[in-house]
């Protein structure tokens, strides 16, 4: 599957609808937060503040802003994080690959050369307990195997 026929006219026209409500939402939250946050720390000792009430806009739209710009934007920031992350991904598989080789031989050869270990147990009917092979009765509740 193509670019082309991922992206259809009406996915492009959202995206472009989202890079641009994205960033006016997050600017107006901005704005508002920071005309709260001089009213509130330029009071006089026992004044109210006037425009307090701007947190309680500019704090959602904030939010609103943030998650319109990463429908907006989402593509470009995950092809940037990918291309960040890539080089360092593969430099540790490598070097855990280079690391663990010799313990992965020696087990290998160990199970090549029919060294790895094999229990043969019997199961009971009865309780499901795992008894010897060459058991005749089970040793947890003593009926025959």
């Amino acid at each position: 599957m193509s670019k082309k026929e991922f992206m259809t006219e009406k996915h492009l026209k959202q995206r472009t609808t989202f890079r641009i409500l994205g960033p006016t939402v997050l600017g107006i939250g901005i704005l508002c937060s920071f005309i709260a946050a001089i009213d509130l720390f330029t009071l006089s000792p026992f004044e109210e503040p006037k425009y307090f009430w701007l947190f309680f806009i500019g704090f959602p739209l904030l939010a609103i802003g943030f998650y319109i710009c990463s429908l907006g934007f989402g593509a470009t920031i995950v092809k940037y994080q990918s291309r960040e992350i890539a080089p360092i991904a593969k430099d540790t598989i490598n070097y855990l690959a280079n690391e663990t080789k010799d313990g992965i031989e020696t087990i290998a050869e160990a199970v090549q050369k029919g060294k790895s270990t094999v229990v043969e147990a019997k199961l009971c009917n009865h309780c499901k307990e795992l008894n010897k092979i060459d058991a005749k009765f089970c040793n947890e509740c003593g009926n025959p195997l």
